[in-house]
């Protein structure tokens, strides 16, 4: 059911407190305020841009919604020609875009497209302590943080409950099994009353076929998400400074492969951490084959003495897998910096070694 002119308004107000410089969000909200007559309110916003685009050296913004003053009549007359003056002055000024806090899974859409996609969602109020996403189900639906806290946590296999972060105004979740259909990862319980829009998947699935390049941007944050929970989550990575996290994340790239697809690539010094899913390695001794199972934070390589599999065997995707392709240099980098992290990786390949020359 899409979103009433009124709801609609109200994840708009949310936007801007979380993104008061994004363009996406501020002209529709003022075109809203003048639709229902509320032309203060539109044209204060409109001032309220044109300065933050001048702090920020925009100038071709600042003019625009200075322009858009005038035609509303803002009666700060003075301020207006002081804004276009210095706004005109600085034309050829270069700004910074990382100073702009923007809402980036609507960067790529025009106004008109960035409004239509909103109004797909549905506006919903979230207890305190209540969970809308629960660790393990399977479910199809996106959340986008209007107003309040959300805590994202885990339960460990032995019971204990642990916190992973907490969401804002801004913030979405749920990407993971909207775009990939995976089971949730965490569970997401309001830490106050919290606003949300939920969108189902096939919003986004029309989002991906009607503007590819604004597709194509989930996709990218999606997947860059995944990397960093790979970066901050691997059981090798427990001692890996935040700076040596961080280079992992930037460097490697997410891979998709289905049932029945070779996981071993042939060319390229790079070495792999399977994210999600499962495979199995296959190796024939003695006329038998041999098999091990590969799942999540199991590494390998065919690039690298230590961690590649032993001549001959192959692995093979026994269901959907994603995977975390990163530079070799990495691995050899933090084998020769981090003791716990080769530690790690020895008593992964001597667990794989006893396996793969087990007889069945």
């Amino acid at each position: 059911m899409a979103l009433n002119e009124q709801e609609l308004s109200y994840a708009y107000q949310g936007l801007l407190h979380a993104f008061p410089e994004d363009l996406h969000i501020a002209r529709p909200m003022i075109q809203m305020l003048q639709d229902r007559g509320d032309n203060k309110a539109a044209r204060d916003l409109a001032m309220d841009m044109a300065r933050r685009m001048l702090a920020l050296g925009y100038s071709t913004y600042a003019l625009a919604f200075i322009t858009i003053c005038e035609q509303l009549k803002h009666p700060d007359t003075d301020e207006i020609e002081s804004i276009k003056n210095m706004a005109e002055l600085t034309l050829s000024a270069t700004h910074q875009d990382d100073d702009v806090k923007m809402f980036e899974l609507i960067g790529t859409l025009s106004d008109a497209e960035a409004k239509d996609f909103l109004k797909k969602g549905t506006l919903l109020t979230v207890k305190e302590g209540e969970s809308i996403v629960k660790q393990g189900e399977i479910s199809r639906k996106f959340y986008l943080i209007l107003d309040g806290v959300m805590r994202v946590h885990v339960k460990t296999r032995s019971g204990q409950d642990i916190d992973l972060t907490d969401l804002k105004k801004g913030e979405f979740f749920g990407e993971f099994a909207c775009v990939y259909h995976l089971p949730r990862t965490a569970t997401v319980t309001a830490s106050s009353e919290v606003k949300v829009l939920e969108f189902d998947d096939v919003v986004i699935t029309e989002l991906v076929e009607t503007s590819p390049e604004a597709g194509e941007s989930l996709v990218g944050i999606v997947q860059r998400r995944m990397i960093a929970s790979v970066a901050h989550a691997h059981p090798s990575f427990v001692t890996i400074a935040e700076k040596d996290r961080a280079w992992l994340a930037e460097e490697s790239e997410l891979v998709e492969y289905e049932a029945g697809d070779s996981l071993i690539s042939e060319s390229g010094e790079y070495f792999y951490i399977i994210a999600f899913g499962k495979a199995e390695a296959k190796q024939n001794i003695d006329g038998k084959q041999v098999r091990c199972e590969f799942g999540v934070n199991d590494l390998y390589t065919n690039a690298d003495a230590v961690l590649s599999l032993p001549d001959g065997a192959s692995l093979v995707a026994t269901e959907r897998c994603l995977v975390c392709k990163t530079p070799l240099d990495i691995f050899e980098a933090f084998s020769q910096a981090y003791g716990d992290f080769e530690h790690w990786v020895e008593a992964h390949v001597k667990q794989r070694k006893a396996c793969l020359s087990a007889k069945p």
